[in-house]
């Protein structure tokens, strides 16, 4: 062959895979950028709500929290425990409804620390939903965006979650959401404990990754 159409050859290759990468490769590259940088703007809200939610599970599950606090009033703190409790549901799913928006950006990162959030993220919405553990609990996927929706309030041009006194104030317009909630804390069967076991489990591995070197919880976390 030629030397000319060996050379003509290799640049129509080389201008094709240039193109290839332009049109596909470009966008690929960019959202994984995006996937770790959408990591790094939320790791910290993210990861004072996945704690917290999984604390109270944990004395929930562990330390007898409702039979102390929201079955009986006698330390007067029914209505906070109550309150603080729906709170901490609802703050979590404020804030994963904040990240799901953004989900195409972790699908395409490369980074294994993303890639892992992403996938605890998915399996801890699952676990909410399914229906293997009976009906306590158990919260739609619609459900769970539109609870997360209602917590959403624009901070500038970023969307943070409101706080626990902005919740009480509006705790009416989440009622839908909540009521059922309240209900099953009231009386958690054995079906209900075992969904809030997975849910504690999950949200604590959510904790130690998005915490690995243990800089915001330097101390032991507990599997209920």
């Amino acid at each position: 062959m030629p030397a000319a159409v060996v050379i003509a050859l290799i640049a129509l290759i080389a201008s094709l895979l240039s193109t290839v990468l332009t049109v596909f490769g470009a966008p690929v590259f960019q959202a994984r950028r995006e996937g770790t940088k959408l990591l790094a703007t939320y790791r910290e809200p993210l990861l004072a709500a996945a704690y917290e939610l999984q604390a109270r599970l944990h004395n929930i599950l562990c330390n007898d929290f409702v039979e102390k606090y929201i079955r009986s009033d006698a330390a007067g703190k029914q209505d906070a425990a109550v309150q603080s409790t729906l709170y901490v549901f609802a703050q979590f799913f404020g804030w994963r409804e904040i990240i799901r928006r953004e989900v195409q950006f972790l699908r395409f990162a490369r980074d294994e620390e993303t890639r892992d959030v992403a996938r605890l993220l998915r399996d801890i919405t699952e676990t909410f939903l399914l229906d293997d553990y009976g009906p306590q609990f158990m919260i739609w996927r619609v459900e769970q965006r539109g609870l997360g929706e209602r917590m959403i309030v624009s901070d500038g041009d970023r969307p943070t979650c409101v706080g626990y006194a902005a919740f009480i104030d509006q705790r009416a317009n989440l009622a839908e959401w909540l009521a059922p909630l309240e209900r099953d804390l009231q009386d958690i069967g054995e079906e209900g404990r075992t969904r809030l076991v997975k849910l504690q489990h999950l949200l604590l591995e959510l904790v130690t990754k998005l915490d690995e070197k243990q800089m915001r919880y330097p101390f032991a976390l507990n599997q209920a």
